[in-house]
């Protein structure tokens, strides 16, 4: 009788964008340019490589993360601070909307007054 092999348990599917958003949150918190096995190790989850190398490229076409020569491949960093990125995403978000004042309106009443106090220092 053959020896059957082990089974191998398929990982769950990832929602569209979330290995980008787990890869760009992992550059963030670095304190250098990681190349793609540095960050197939701390992300774990049994991703494969060639998985991370793809996604890293994505986010340089996409401008997001920007490639340097280390060695014999690449290194990545990103391009835009972590705030930055998510204040741009903010904007779109609220552009797209077809009446921007009235959900920047309804953003504004919603905020605690500590984020208020932040939100007018920044204006002034």
């Amino acid at each position: 009788m053959a020896a059957s092999a082990a089974a191998v348990e398929p990982q769950p599917k990832r929602a569209a964008g979330d290995l980008e958003r787990a890869v760009l949150t992992l550059l963030w918190s670095a304190d250098e340019p990681l190349m793609p096995f540095q960050v197939q190790q701390r992300l774990g989850a049994g991703l494969a490589q060639s998985t991370i190398a793809t996604t890293l490229l994505r986010l340089v076409n996409k401008g997001m993360v920007q490639r340097a020569p280390r060695g014999r491949g690449f290194a990545y960093r990103p391009l835009r601070r972590a705030a930055d990125h998510a204040a741009g995403q903010m904007l779109d978000f609220l552009l797209r909307g077809e009446n921007p004042d009235s959900v920047l309106r309804c953003f504004a009443r919603r905020l605690s007054t500590d984020q208020r106090d932040v939100l007018l220092r920044a204006l002034t």
